[in-house]
């Protein structure tokens, strides 16, 4: 089994008789329009994308993990002539891969459910399915000639890891994403002590599931892929120089698991886009020459955004007031049509503010529990919250040219709450379309209506829990304990307080945690064991 790195979180494997290209990113236009841009740049591997699934010979796969445009690359797969090629993607409730594919004139399309096996000469392709909320992913693994290589790049199976492992045998490359990529807390107005103590806390938070990823599957080898991109648009590139936010590079991880993990015994390696790994040896077969380095970040990014200087001259544009009048109208329209479909309003106690900054004396304010969106000169509660974003920007939502996610991805917004607390119905009603509302309530009810519960130990004491998390679902009995005290959620690391009732400090969710009378009958479920409290920070 040969595997070269595409960059990003794309790799195309070969065995003896399949090739498997998944989540190729190549677009020299980037993701989310433009905002995040390949890092390094692997552009000039389309060419050889293109060989390997137009080339006959061996059966061809092309799997695509979810919808995010920097796993799913329209604009390169339609450069594909030749597409006799099987597309495997995952079947989400949401149709709209199925829906492209259908469409795209391949030799088939597979949507798989999870766990489906797809047989390849000497092996099998399999797909993990994950869909809760907002959240829709898939990991793969190929296995063939007796080595099996799993990547499940930014999906959230953390809490299902030990169960694969334990079912689908030994795995000798693991990839997993270990870079931040959501809008919190990049696009928050925080001061900059608070934003760098957030953005720590969430990149050791995401290190820490890497390493218990690990400690769970025990690869032979980590493949470091589903890192940082880069932001190339002059309004966001200082993004790139922050001293730290949620984007580490593969150095900091690594040295973060070598702390972690002295005694595991897997390598870590750091591929770079061409480069391609026996998965026998674990050695570099073909190693490209450039090697980007923390020294060597500056002026590469320097240089990467002079070149691609013309992608964010022509997007930009000026707005006739008649324009921006008709944009105001269309989002509050938009919002409108939103929240008469969501039956969760009520649960809602706070409005959210809405301000197009060319017109920041015509606010929209979105009264949840009144269900209905005003127009006002000016903020009024001191408990909301609020986002800020162009016009321009925002019409490419409105024209239907983003959807409502990735235009929180592009970062080209700005945020903020009072209380600084989490509120996943606020969360939902901004990053959800509008034909995916009900489907997203109905998802929350459906996680809540999981009563199931489980007994944790923590500090010397036993406590009964609710075994599924309250924000998406996560078995909890496949969580850890921190500080004696602590239940944390093995697939977002939220951390419960075992001590209060189970409640979760930054957002008040609640596992209902009660103490467990010595000699009570025990919960038959599996529960969480303790571990050494939190792992070693990297200075």
């Amino acid at each position: 089994m040969q595997i070269m790195f595409l960059g990003h979180a794309g790799f195309a494997v070969e065995t003896a008789g399949s090739v498997v290209v998944m989540d190729p990113w190549l677009t020299a236009r980037g993701a989310f329009d433009s905002a995040w841009m390949q890092l390094p740049r692997n552009h000039h591997l389309a060419p050889r994308v293109r060989e390997l699934l137009e080339t006959p010979g061996k059966e061809r796969f092309l799997y695509v993990s979810h919808e995010h445009k920097d796993h799913f690359d329209p604009e390169f797969l339609a450069t594909l002539q030749r597409r006799d090629f099987t597309v495997l993607i995952p079947r989400f409730q949401r149709s709209e891969l199925q829906d492209v594919f259908a469409k795209y004139g391949c030799k088939r399309v597979i949507a798989c459910e999870d766990g489906r096996e797809v047989p390849i000469k000497g092996g099998y392709i399999k797909l993990f399915v994950s869909e809760q909320g907002t959240n829709r992913d898939s990991g793969v693994m190929v296995r063939g000639e007796h080595h099996c290589f799993v990547n499940i790049n930014d999906c959230k199976l953390h809490d299902r890891l030990a169960r694969i492992a334990e079912e689908e045998g030994p795995i000798d490359l693991f990839a997993a994403q270990f870079s931040g990529a959501i809008w919190h807390p990049t696009c928050y107005e925080y001061p900059p002590e608070t934003y760098a103590a957030i953005s720590l806390k969430k990149r050791d938070s995401k290190f820490e599931a890497v390493a218990r990823a690990l400690e769970v599957v025990k690869p032979r080898a980590y493949l470091a892929s589903a890192g940082p991109a880069c932001f190339l648009d002059p309004a966001l590139l200082h993004l790139n120089f922050e001293k730290v936010n949620i984007f580490p590079n593969a150095t900091t991880l690594f040295s973060f698991l070598e702390k972690r993990l002295p005694t595991l015994g897997a390598r870590y390696l750091e591929p770079m886009p061409g480069d391609v790994i026996d998965a026998r040896t674990l050695e570099f077969t073909t190693r490209v020459e450039e090697r980007l380095t923390p020294e060597s970040l500056e002026p590469y990014l320097r240089t990467y955004a002079a070149d691609l200087a013309h992608l964010f001259r022509d997007r930009r544009r000026n707005l006739m007031r008649a324009e921006v009048d008709e944009i105001h109208e269309r989002l509050r329209v938009e919002f409108q049509r939103k929240l008469d479909l969501l039956d969760l309003h009520d649960r809602v106690g706070m409005p959210l503010y809405v301000e197009l900054t060319e017109l920041p004396d015509r606010l929209l304010r979105v009264d949840f529990k009144g269900r209905r969106v005003d127009v006002v000169p000016e903020i009024r509660e001191a408990t909301r919250y609020a986002m800020k974003a162009s016009a321009a920007d925002v019409v490419r939502v409105l024209d239907r040219k983003l959807t409502w996610e990735d235009f929180l991805l592009s970062f080209r917004l700005r945020l903020s709450r009072h209380p600084d607390v989490y509120e996943p119905i606020v969360h939902g009603f901004l990053g959800v379309e509008i034909e995916d509302m009900r489907a997203f309530c109905q998802g929350v009810r459906s996680t809540e209506g999981r009563r199931e519960r489980a007994v944790v130990e923590a500090g010397g004491r036993r406590f009964s829990v609710q075994r599924f998390c309250p924000h998406q679902g996560a078995d909890l009995s496949e969580g850890w304990v921190e500080e004696g005290r602590y239940l944390v959620c093995p697939r977002h690391r939220w951390r419960f307080d075992l001590e209060d009732g189970g409640r979760c400090p930054t957002n008040g969710s609640t596992l209902c945690a009660e103490p467990v009378a010595e000699g009570e009958r025990e919960s038959t479920e599996k529960s969480p064991a303790p571990t050494p409290d939190v792992a070693p920070r990297v200075p």
